[in-house]
């Protein structure tokens, strides 16, 4: 069976001399591994088209759960993101994350267009890195069927007050918002600001088109990194190699 479909590269690595296999990020087929002969040879294989990032339009011939790439015709390679070693290890983490969440057969289209808007917003960096990465994060896992409780205590439901002046509470094992007095049953909540739970709100119901066009203050971004930081570890229990680079280098 010959397959023609859109796809990102979110893994490459050589098998052999020459031939290479590659993870893609399809949205029909979710996640899948592609054989690509002569894939690592740039004369004669198709060393361009199926480097990491690189987002295009694969020809696929499939026996049972067997891929093969026959051709591919590049959309966006995504090029810049290599000319910065911060943008790198935040675009390494981007795939990295997806490869941990994506499955065989179950597509994930909106999963794959913010990632694909998120690395694009990496090469232009409107906003910072962390917050950029903070924001993918929470709306990866919300489309993903983690979205948390914004509106009213995940416990008792009681409606929370709308105040600039208020202190909120933050559960991931209780996946949003709690009370004051709800909040003192979790030994692990945090303290938000309204400034950034109103974030938090925006990050899960805005259009991918205006995600990335935003910044924050220092205090909202120290928070909102907490959150999704706590949020992630506690949905998706794999500890990260390019976060753990991310965390290397920036404390140097």
């Amino acid at each position: 069976m010959i397959i023609k479909t859109k796809a990102l590269v979110i893994r490459e690595y050589i098998v052999g001399e020459s031939d290479k296999y590659i993870t893609l990020f399809t949205k029909e087929l979710g996640k899948i591994q592609v054989i690509a002969p002569k894939g690592k040879k740039y004369d004669k294989g198709f060393a361009s088209g199926t480097q990491l990032f690189v987002y295009g339009e694969f020809i696929l011939t499939s026996y049972h759960t067997t891929y093969r790439l026959m051709n591919v015709e590049i959309i966006n390679m995504f090029h810049d993101i290599r000319k910065d070693l911060n943008v790198l290890s935040y675009a390494s983490y981007i795939a990295e994350f997806v490869q941990e969440v994506t499955h065989e057969g179950v597509g994930q289209e909106k999963l794959l267009m913010l990632t694909l808007v998120t690395l694009k917003s990496l090469m232009s960096q409107n906003s910072s890195l962390k917050l950029m990465r903070g924001i993918f994060e929470l709306r990866a896992l919300s489309i993903l069927g983690f979205m948390p409780e914004l509106e009213k205590c995940v416990e008792c439901h009681e409606e929370l007050e709308e105040n600039e002046n208020t202190v909120y509470f933050f559960g991931s094992e209780a996946g949003g918002i709690l009370c004051n007095k709800c909040s003192m049953s979790y030994k692990e909540r945090l303290k938000i600001s309204y400034s950034t739970l109103y974030t938090m709100k925006y990050i899960i119901h805005t259009s991918f088109n205006c995600l990335y066009a935003f910044n924050v203050s220092p205090v909202v971004l120290q928070e909102l990194e907490k959150v999704c930081r706590h949020y992630t570890a506690y949905y998706i229990s794999k500890r990260f190699k390019s976060a753990e680079f991310i965390d290397q280098i920036e404390d140097l």
